[in-house]
């Protein structure tokens, strides 16, 4: 095959969208030599950055079902515009499991859409979609019930995108799902999705009330840990409001180490003030504390839990307060 690199600086475009073709058919077929190979290849990287669109997707359908051909060629072809890059990477199979992982963080959300909806990619590949692709591609990859997802992509997709009713309600009607990770999500996902979940595994309710419990509290940390002290008293009013605002939550709160929390809620349910309560926490006297948690309709479970979370946390409480 006679082709010459000088020879493109002159060519015009449909000069070159036939050249593409030929070398396109050229590195498709085997029985070349070594030095032919890397003409060839040569000339399909210039023809894969010329200016013209219309260049570079000829040069990219007609590469999309060679196996051989080089990884930069390859990985300058996927990183193009949608027009030149879509078709080829919806069924080359120039790329490995581990190439295509290692080019996902690197290409346009258009790329990660279309490489998301092939039947065959990997367990690296899917993880490294959800991992630095969009909402959209994260539940374009959900909803591709070809492939089989293990459990650390599905761990990977709750953490980034445990808000999204979209992504978890694709997740939500794959029959893939391990146990553990139906957990993680039944308490994010709406009701609807809930049933699905519920048909699909056949969970008992007891079960479901108790992880939708601990869902609650982890969700409702969440929020507690980056807010200031006036929102974390709006968070206390507003479950109580709701008839959420109990003692296993409050409790729950401390042993995390919000004392806001604790001093919100107890305040709250005792009909004091916030500074009445801080007072009687930075006394440190005991019987004021029991007094101020009783008030609270806490029980005597409840107030030692308190009083212990208090002194590992270097709160004084003095026993000696009492009578």
């Amino acid at each position: 095959m006679n082709l010459a690199l000088g020879n493109l600086v002159n060519a015009d475009r449909l000069e070159k969208v036939v050249l593409a073709k030929r070398v396109s058919r050229f590195l498709a077929t085997t029985g070349h030599g070594e030095a032919e190979i890397d003409a060839a290849s040569n000339i399909a990287r210039a023809l894969a950055q010329d200016l013209s669109i219309q260049v570079r997707e000829t040069l990219s359908f007609e590469l999309r079902l060679c196996r051989n051909i080089p990884h930069d060629l390859a990985a300058r072809i996927v990183s193009d515009i949608d027009s030149v890059s879509g078709p080829f990477i919806e069924v080359t199979e120039a790329l490995s499991d581990g190439q295509w992982a290692g080019l996902v963080p690197h290409l346009e959300e258009h790329a990660h859409l279309r490489l998301a909806r092939r039947k065959d990619i990997g367990e690296q590949t899917a993880y490294a979609l959800v991992a630095n692709g969009s909402e959209q591609t994260a539940a374009r990859v959900m909803a591709n019930i070809e492939i089989r997802l293990t459990e650390r992509v599905y761990d990977k997709t709750i953490d980034r995108f445990s808000s999204s009713e979209l992504v978890l309600g694709e997740m939500s009607r794959r029959d893939d799902l391990a146990l553990r990770i139906v957990e993680r999500i039944i308490g994010l996902v709406s009701e609807d999705y809930k049933r699905i979940l519920l048909s699909n595994y056949a969970l008992p309710k007891e079960v479901v009330a108790e992880i939708v419990f601990k869902t609650q509290h982890e969700t409702l940390w969440r929020q507690i840990a980056k807010a200031g002290p006036a929102q974390v008293h709006g968070y206390v009013v507003d479950l109580k409001r709701e008839g959420r605002l109990s003692e296993t939550l409050t409790l729950e709160m401390v042993e995390r180490g919000s004392f806001q929390f604790l001093g919100s809620a107890l305040a709250i349910e005792a009909g004091v003030t916030l500074g009445a309560v801080r007072a009687v926490l930075e006394q440190g006297d005991l019987r004021e504390v029991l007094k101020l948690v009783y008030a609270a309709g806490f029980g005597r479970g409840g107030a030692q839990r308190i009083c212990r979370v208090l002194k590992e946390n270097q709160i004084a409480v003095r026993r000696s307060a009492v009578n």
